[in-house]
């Protein structure tokens, strides 16, 4: 029996004004990436790919400016394909693909989170890409357990398109070092007497935007967990074998010590009111000494912050809790391309090698290149000719600590559903550690 895609009807209802207001890339909108042809065959074939990389966020996502780029030459490269690109912001998206999957209504080509795999493969929503991804001339050069989250039953139904690494700290080194700190501090204790001289300046120790409910979860929790229960725990809830729960009392401490954060005015007091984009654009107009954010931060300081700003800008990871080491940060990958399960022949060809073209070795080289990205498939040698500062420093720093997995993209989607949204609680002290680890567990077991 199928597993029915859970959905609420505030969702269904969002799903269908964001289906009417949102519009079907165009020659004007995306660099003329719609051409309309046949194939050799007489066949007109049109593909529909929906993504959240919009145009007006190219200079400051170089993830999304690594994909439309590849797009555009397979575009080229495929004249005779009708190609729609539906590009949206990432919380419409994530809205509006689930509540299309609930309809079996997916578009030809999408993005799929790895928290969402379960029931989207239950449900036949995407076509395995085995079978291309063995004639793939690049298969070697994915990193390992690049596919772990897309892989059900030995089937693999995504391609990954970046590598998330979702917690590290960029800090102004001038802002610390005006109130005597040498770097980003790597103990809670400093962190906490930092923000008792920052709030006095006027300005928030840590910037934090989560509106949007996922980055506290994503960017902090995931690596301030791991420093309390250790990856064994996190391996066992994602794995729901019931040897790990969110009861236990490490993982409540995790969320105690997030919730003394707040409490204690770490963060800037809008922190549930405006998006993570907004914290780093606090962070480059110095109304935020630090922020703690992912990969896709860098080229965004780069594009917001001013030269001085940049050239003060460095890296760190967030510290270790008492009795323990600071040598992990969330990590991995969590985000694929999938294709719709229902496409055959030469549509099913044109979507695989769309996903492979644009998702694949070429744009982890290009991203390599041109922003310094670490991607899901090693590049020897990249040329870093181009590549900033602030990105070589973001390499340097990843290059030495292991990732464990981010929440949000290992665990089950409606856990982290429940999650986030008790975590808003949670900081605005509305909701008890305990009392938001129950309401999860509940909903863990509710997987059995």
């Amino acid at each position: 029996m199928k597993k029915i895609v859970r959905i609420s009807a505030f969702i269904l209802v969002l799903m269908l004004g964001l289906t009417a207001c949102s519009k079907p890339t165009d020659t004007s909108e995306q660099n003329k990436n719609t051409v309309s042809g046949e194939t050799g065959t007489g066949e007109e074939i049109e593909l529909t790919v929906s993504h959240y990389y919009l145009e007006e966020d190219r200079q400051s996502n170089a993830v999304g400016d690594s994909f439309l780029t590849m797009a555009e030459k397979w575009q080229e490269e495929n004249p005779d394909i009708t190609l729609i690109q539906q590009a949206m912001s990432q919380s419409d998206y994530s809205t509006k693909i689930q509540a299309q999957a609930a309809v079996n209504e997916v578009p030809d080509v999408f993005m799929v989170k790895g928290s969402w795999v379960d029931n989207f493969a239950e449900n036949n929503i995407m076509a395995p890409i085995n079978d291309y991804l063995n004639q793939y001339e690049h298969k070697d050069a994915f990193r390992e357990g690049v596919f772990d989250a897309a892989t059900r039953n030995e089937e693999i139904y995504g391609l990954p398109n970046q590598l998330s690494i979702t917690s590290v700290v960029y800090y102004n080194e001038k802002l610390w070092n005006s109130i005597g700190y040498e770097a980003f501090p790597d103990n809670w204790e400093d962190i906490f007497a930092a923000a008792e001289k920052f709030n006095e300046m006027g300005i928030a120790t840590i910037g934090l935007g989560n509106s949007e409910r996922w980055p506290a979860e994503s960017c902090i929790l995931s690596t301030l967990g791991d420093r309390y229960t250790g990856m064994d725990w996190t391996n066992s809830i994602i794995a729901n074998d019931g040897k790990a729960k969110f009861t236990d009392p490490a993982f409540i401490s995790a969320l105690q010590r997030l919730q003394e954060l707040a409490v204690s005015q770490v963060f800037n007091p809008d922190f549930n009111t405006i998006t993570e984009t907004q914290s780093v654009e606090y962070y480059s107009q110095e109304k935020a000494a630090s922020v703690v954010s992912g990969h896709w931060t860098v080229s965004a300081i780069e594009s917001f912050a001013s030269e001085e700003v940049l050239n003060n800008t460095k890296v760190a990871i967030l510290p270790a809790v008492e009795g323990g080491k600071a040598d992990s940060i969330s990590g991995g990958c969590g985000w694929y391309f999938a294709v719709n399960q229902n496409l055959t022949g030469e549509k099913l060809d044109a979507a695989m090698d769309f996903i492979f073209a644009t998702t694949g070795y070429d744009m982890c080289e290009y991203a390599a290149n041109e922003h310094g990205i670490i991607g899901a498939a090693v590049i020897d040698n990249p040329d870093q000719s181009k590549v900033s500062q602030l990105a070589k420093d973001f390499i340097q720093l990843v290059d030495g600590v292991s990732f464990t997995p981010v929440y949000d993209l290992r665990m089950n989607g409606a856990v982290i559903e429940v999650m986030n949204t008790g975590i808003q609680e949670l900081l605005n002290n509305s909701k008890t550690p305990e009392e938001l680890a129950s309401e999860i567990q509940v909903e863990q077991d509710m997987l059995k």
